[in-house]
């Protein structure tokens, strides 16, 4: 095994470690807190989050992605850009808070939520406190190192349990997840800066700022245009709706996001960093993107048609009642959120790589050219109207991606869809194996058995597969071989 293998076994190893603490944490603390909140606390914070989101484009600045990807000379240059970095990323931060403090009245009003002014202020304090941290972070994904962001993650899945459920209960409003995230923040800044090996020292350089900002310039417009293409419809729900309809638009599409991400966080930190470290042999980057896309759909794929297949389940489990209307949205989002993980997130880490953020610019563009007068037209229709929408232009997005990747490294889009074909022949026999079943399993003991039913099939089809077979007998080894290895850490 070379040395890159290695530190991506390794990192593996520590993001897959991560995931099973998420897996056994954050279903049972969703649980809780969306029986303790209610939808007008989701979409408080949901309101909060679109300005934070908006304030981080400018102050992380593309710097992270810069540290990631960029072949410094030597440490030396490496230790200056990182200073650079991180200064310039504390002082926007502390400038914008500043800004947003004084001019919170407007902004209330501006994103539709008038009376949130002091939880827009307090909650923003998350931009300075994210800031002191991201560059640090940054180094960490750069050297395929993730112990600390391991550690750091347990302490944030703890803090779930002892700050942010209890404060749950005692206020029975949006200032627990307020104050948990700010808790939190704090938190992992202090980790990260313990722990890691660079310091900031009082350096600054405004020609190495100029010498960065050809890259980062275009990470910040395409950060830009994603932040538009991922909350105009957040926006235009806060503006045109109410916080309940709100809360419900936003948490369903966490929840779909965050029952996908168990499974996807333990291979996207790693795709930017492994993919720069073969930049400069295309043959064996095409190969790296194969591999790895397979290795992720065989898992991700049928988790988004079980969301899909079982959203009324997955509500009753994780939401509660007051919740049924997020049903129909959980299952949309995770059906097509599951493919654009397998492939968008794919393509996009290569441009990138390849030193082409310029090219995720172009494409974001062409994807906000159809979003936008999508949601604004939508919106019109009613609120289920405009979701549908928005998650279908996901679709125009995958087609961008496809045509690029076959014209930057040729690619085929037909080798893509092939790598996993076999997954969505398993995946088709799990949708008519749930058409049989829905008219006998209307329980959830029974609504269960079917699932189990339908990843046996899926699993057994793919077993038949030669090639898959071997494919997973790999996968489960490793995970075996990973979970030894921590018990003997």
């Amino acid at each position: 095994m070379n040395s890159l293998e290695s530190k991506v076994v390794t990192a593996t190893k520590w993001s897959a470690l991560t995931e099973i603490a998420s897996k056994l944490v954050s279903p049972i603390s969703t649980m809780i807190l969306a029986r303790l909140l209610t939808p007008e606390a989701y979409g408080a914070v949901a309101t909060t989050t679109i300005i934070i989101s908006f304030a981080e484009l400018f102050t992380d600045a593309g710097f992270q992605k810069y540290i990631i990807q960029h072949d410094f000379a030597d440490d030396d240059d490496r230790n200056k850009s990182i200073n650079v970095a991180f200064w310039s990323n504390l002082v926007m931060s502390l400038i914008i808070w500043g800004i947003i403090i004084s001019f919170r009245y407007p902004i209330a009003r501006l994103v539709g939520s008038p009376g949130l002014e002091t939880a827009i202020a307090v909650a923003c304090a998350a931009i300075p406190i994210a800031a002191f941290s991201s560059i640090q972070s940054a180094i960490y994904k750069r050297n395929l190192n993730f112990r600390i962001p391991f550690i750091v993650r347990m302490i944030g899945l703890g803090l779930t349990f002892f700050v942010t459920i209890p404060l749950a209960f005692w206020l029975r409003s949006y200032w627990a997840l307020i104050i948990s995230s700010l808790i939190h923040g704090l938190v992992a800044a202090t980790v990260f800066t313990i722990y890691s090996d660079w310091k900031p020292k009082l350096y600054y350089s405004f020609k190495r700022l100029k010498e960065m900002f050809g890259f980062c310039v275009w990470i910040i417009i395409d950060q830009f245009l994603s932040w538009t293409n991922n909350y105009l419809d957040i926006f235009i729900a806060g503006r045109k709706f109410n916080q309940h309809t709100l809360g419900i638009y936003k948490t369903s599409i966490n929840t779909s996001t965050n029952m996908l991400r168990i499974f996807s966080k333990s291979f996207i930190p790693l795709l930017l960093p492994t993919y720069s470290k073969l930049q400069n042999n295309v043959p064996q980057l095409r190969d790296a993107m194969l591999k790895m896309q397979k290795y992720f759909s065989i898992i991700l794929l049928p988790v988004g048609f079980i969301i899909f297949l079982y959203s009324d389940l997955i509500t009753r489990i994780f939401l509660g009642s007051q919740w049924t209307e997020a049903a129909p949205l959980i299952g949309i989002w995770g059906l097509i959120h599951c493919f654009s993980l397998t492939i968008n997130r794919f393509c996009s880490n290569a441009y990138v790589a390849l030193n082409k953020p310029h090219i995720s610019v172009i494409l974001s563009s062409l994807f906000a050219i159809v979003t936008i007068p999508t949601i604004l037209i939508s919106a019109r229709y009613g609120f289920q109207t405009m979701f549908v929408a928005r998650t279908l232009t996901k679709l125009w997005l995958l087609s961008l991606h496809l045509i690029t990747i076959f014209l930057l490294i040729r690619l085929s889009p037909f080798k893509v869809i092939g790598n996993i074909l076999p997954e969505l022949i398993g995946c088709g026999i799990m949708v008519v194996i749930t058409y049989f079943l829905s008219e006998v399993c209307d329980t959830i003991v029974l609504q269960i058995v079917s699932i189990t039913i339908c990843l046996t099939a899926y699993f057994g089809l793919l077993l038949t597969i030669r090639n898959e077979r071997l494919i997973i007998k790999n996968l489960w080894g490793q995970m075996a071989k990973n979970i030894i290895g921590n018990f003997r850490q």
